[in-house]
């Protein structure tokens, strides 16, 4: 029996050697960072391009091409990008960042975010107007394509739909053939297999679905929250042409969230705007 357990802790102990050199392979492997983890709040996992397993996600930690950000019950998690586009996950959500370039002297970014389940806020803050530009989300069978915006995607089994929620930009939203375009303060949802409905302003009589994205997507200072002190201090730098409660790269809000909208914490620079 002895030699039983012995021989258990001796194939753990080699197992356990096994995946740390498996890790240490990949991150060996000269991938390119595209951006880095500024926030996190409770279980979230990230699940790198042909690697053998999962990993839980730190904060600081840098996120390459490829990278699926897996979050669990309850969590959030935030990413910054070298074009300063700000990601924030909400509870339960799968995506994937499955194209990115950028390239600031020809003024080009491409990127492609897969969102398989769950909710995303995006921060598209720079206007690239280099050919070929453009920032899309693909939510299910909807296509959500926007440059220099402030938004929420949301997809599940039922439906997809983005919330415009900056104050500058259009996005549109393209499915089964139809496009809707989006101004500052709309709405609309594509319901599985058919095209998106009319655009809806955001306000009191927004669906319940659209009220939980935005506040699901909202990463303040919570309890259990951790922060990439860093990442906050490149932030505010790049802002001093925006006025208090601004998100970065110039799309400046116009109003606070409308107050049908679930109560949340002040905005913050974790959540793409600056404190007072």
């Amino acid at each position: 029996m002895g030699r039983a357990c012995g021989r258990i802790r001796e194939l753990m102990v080699v197992s356990g050697m096994c995946l740390c050199v498996v890790d240490m392979a990949w991150a060996q492997q000269g991938t390119e960072a595209i951006g880095t983890i500024t926030a996190i709040q409770r279980t979230v996992t990230v699940t790198h391009e042909n690697a053998p397993a999962a990993l839980p996600v730190r904060a600081r930690q840098a996120v390459v091409l490829a990278d699926t950000l897996k979050s669990g019950e309850g969590a959030r998690v935030q990413a910054l990008f070298e074009d300063d586009t700000m990601l924030t996950l909400g509870q339960q959500t799968d995506a994937q960042i499955s194209e990115y370039l950028h390239d600031p002297a020809l003024q080009v970014r491409r990127m492609t975010v897969l969102l398989t389940r769950g909710t995303v806020r995006a921060l598209v803050g720079q206007d690239f107007s280099g050919l070929g530009s453009t920032f899309t989300i693909r939510a299910g069978a909807a296509n959500i394509v926007a440059n220099a915006v402030y938004c929420v995607v949301w997809s599940n089994d039922r439906e997809a739909g983005v919330a415009n929620i900056g104050t500058k930009g259009p996005v549109s939203i393209v499915a089964e053939g139809r496009v809707v375009i989006l101004g500052p303060g709309f709405y609309a949802v594509a319901p599985a297999g058919k095209p998106p409905g009319e655009a809806a302003p955001v306000g009191a009589k927004a669906s319940a679905t659209v009220q939980q994205a935005i506040a699901e997507t909202e990463v303040g200072d919570q309890t259990g929250v951790t922060v990439d002190q860093f990442a906050e201090e490149k932030i505010v730098e790049k802002l001093p042409a925006c006025p208090p409660d601004s998100p970065p790269g110039g799309v400046c809000l116009r109003k606070p969230v409308p107050p049908a909208l679930p109560p949340a914490t002040p905005p913050a620079v974790t959540s793409g705007a600056v404190t007072r």
